[in-house]
């Protein structure tokens, strides 16, 4: 199988947890090769009031994930007002794009063909290129600009995906959740994550669980 590589940018709506999360388990993914991470100034400053006062940087943020150094190493941080960027073009061969969290603001962005950084424009080739792109849209209730805004980017290629909780796990938890959702995500992208895999069997009630290598 063909290694490809994925962008995951980090916007400035609440849910820095679902970021750091997705990030630790696509790094470990055997079908990644990079993981190209860019964070709008917005997506750092939620992260220093959810998870931690001392980021400062970008680099702050990837040091404390829980990744082995091989996985680590798969990361390549990308400054967001780099415009000149590798993964700013659609002649780079990225395989998809998700947006973790994805502000309203950033929505609206996208949905609307504004680039104004690196992230949006990233997400910009995306649906020029008929990439994946994945918007987990962070924000409740929803306005009708929401909606149009939804609206307008489902209609130019993209997913929208709220990080809902998948009620049917049994014994929920934070952790869980988190692992739940990104899965879900990855599948989106066409990547399957190490640990627990969570499909709805219909019938029975329960979710099928499987533990897949690390």
């Amino acid at each position: 199988m063909a290694l490809r590589e994925i962008v995951v940018g980090v916007s400035g709506a609440s849910g820095a947890s679902l970021a750091c999360r997705f990030v630790e388990l696509a790094a470990r993914a055997g079908g990644i090769s990079r993981l190209h991470l860019l964070f709008s100034e917005s997506g750092l400053a939620v992260a220093r009031s959810e998870i931690d006062q001392s980021i400062g940087s970008a680099s702050d943020w990837v040091a404390r994930l829980d990744l082995p150094r091989d996985a680590a190493r798969r990361i390549v941080l990308h400054p967001n007002e780099d415009i000149g960027a590798s993964i700013a073009s659609g002649s780079y061969p990225i395989a998809g794009m998700a947006v973790i969290p994805c502000s309203a603001g950033t929505l609206g962005a996208i949905a609307n063909g504004i680039s104004r950084d690196l992230l949006q424009r990233a997400a910009d080739v995306c649906l020029k290129e008929r990439r994946p792109l994945v918007l987990a849209f962070r924000e409740s209730p929803y306005s009708l600009v929401h909606l149009e805004n939804m609206r307008r980017a489902t209609l130019a290629g993209a997913i929208v995906a709220p990080p809902s909780p998948a009620f049917y796990v049994t014994d929920p938890s934070m952790a869980r959740f988190l692992d739940t959702w990104c899965g879900r995500i990855a599948g989106l992208l066409g990547l399957e994550l190490p640990g627990e895999r969570f499909r709805w069997t219909g019938t029975s009630g329960r979710p099928r669980t499987r533990r897949r290598p690390r």
